[in-house]
């Protein structure tokens, strides 16, 4: 049953994936046709166990089965701790054939006619050899030769057993490499699915961290908005989703929190209890007049765009900060940046933009607020300038 199963795994798989010598049932009918039976004994390192297998010929194929080799096994033993790697036998004397053997055979001058199975010993995985046995006729018909009927000679033999061991060598190596470069090739692709799942198991965490901090960043807007409205406002599980999934601009969020509650006071005007905000509240689109006021905004600001990213960078950095009730320092607001930089070089970088620093904050004096009261690089630009709060 095993080998039938074998057979049909083979013919979607490499030839290589199961042990080499059972590949040879199907090998050696094809270097010999005609040649009556083969059996091979090989331990299964995988298994753990030693399998005898059999190729009979029945006509015009071959019936493959296991051997049963439980009674047999002392004898084989033996046989696979030979070191002779080719040898020719005579069947009555293996122990396959022990019910076939005539009562104390005489040993003749022609007995070695007589030796008609090849046997092969090659290294396996184990200490001890694999064996082929190769059963062939005491003509040489299995060689093409039709128009004689004498036997093999022991030189014909010499030369027949040294070819077929050095092949059937040959395409055990082949096999055995084949499978080492598919174990090598396995581990690399394995290697790189698992740099990708751990790749993309770290994003999914920075994601779900940028979420976090966006989330707690709308939770201190909304308790900020419930003292002033003397009101408790509470998001729900589905806007908390909405929050986490939010591929805007963090400096919008304010505007965003505060435009969903004026809508909610809205439609609870004299509501006294706790004010759910649901997903639908939020709304994140922006509208197509804004956009366009935003692109002439744009425009009109294009030489300041270093200047603006640069503060827009640190006001988004020093809202995560303060979501997190951390202290707004040059070296924490450094390390919270999207490609994080030392406090020296937050204070270089505003120190080289200090003019349109004061450009910007007198045309839009209600813009980053944040930074401008509590973030003390932005504070000395500012008093510099006489322009602090």
């Amino acid at each position: 049953m095993y080998l039938f199963l074998l057979k049909i795994f083979q013919m979607d798989n490499y030839s290589f994936i199961n042990h080499p010598i059972e590949k040879l049932h199907d090998l050696i009918p094809e270097l010999l046709p005609g040649i009556g039976k083969i059996i091979t004994v090989h331990y299964d390192e995988f298994r753990k166990q030693t399998f005898g297998i059999v190729s009979e010929k029945k006509q015009h194929d071959y019936n493959t089965h296991f051997l049963n080799i439980e009674k047999v096994h002392p004898s084989l033993l033996s046989i696979m701790e030979g070191k002779n790697p080719h040898e020719w036998l005579n069947p009555e004397n293996l122990p396959f054939d022990v019910e076939i053997k005539r009562p104390n055979p005489g040993i003749t001058l022609f007995s070695e006619l007589e030796n008609i199975v090849l046997l092969i010993r090659v290294p396996g995985s184990s200490d001890l050899n694999d064996l082929i046995f190769i059963y062939l006729e005491e003509n040489p018909s299995n060689f093409g030769i039709t128009d004689s009927k004498k036997p093999l000679s022991a030189e014909n033999k010499g030369i027949i057993a040294f070819l077929l061991h050095n092949t059937i060598n040959s395409f055990i190596n082949q096999h055995k490499g084949n499978k080492f470069m598919l174990k090598a090739h396995n581990s690399l692709t394995r290697q790189i699915i698992d740099q990708t799942e751990s790749l993309k198991g770290e994003m999914q965490r920075t994601k779900e961290n940028y979420g976090i901090s966006l989330v707690k960043l709308c939770q201190q807007y909304i308790r900020e908005y419930s003292v002033k409205a003397r009101k408790i406002y509470k998001l729900s599980a589905g806007a908390l989703d909405k929050i986490k999934n939010y591929k805007g601009e963090i400096k919008d969020m304010e505007a965003i929190i505060r435009q969903s509650i004026n809508y909610i006071n809205s439609l609870y005007i004299d509501h006294a209890g706790e004010i759910d905000i649901l997903e639908w509240h939020l709304m994140f689109e922006v509208s197509p007049q804004v956009n366009q006021t935003a692109q002439v905004a744009e425009k009109e600001l294009d030489t300041y765009s270093r200047t603006i990213s640069l503060l827009d960078r640190l006001e988004n950095a020093a809202l995560v900060i303060k979501s997190n009730k951390s202290k707004l320092t040059g070296t924490i607001v450094g390390k919270t940046l999207p490609v994080p930089i030392s406090a020296p070089a937050i204070s270089d970088a505003l120190y080289n933009h200090r003019s349109k620093i004061n450009s910007l904050i007198k045309k839009y004096p209600s813009k980053w607020e944040t930074i401008r009261k509590d973030f003390k690089p932005l504070r000395n630009i500012l008093k510099d300038e006489n322009l602090e709060d």
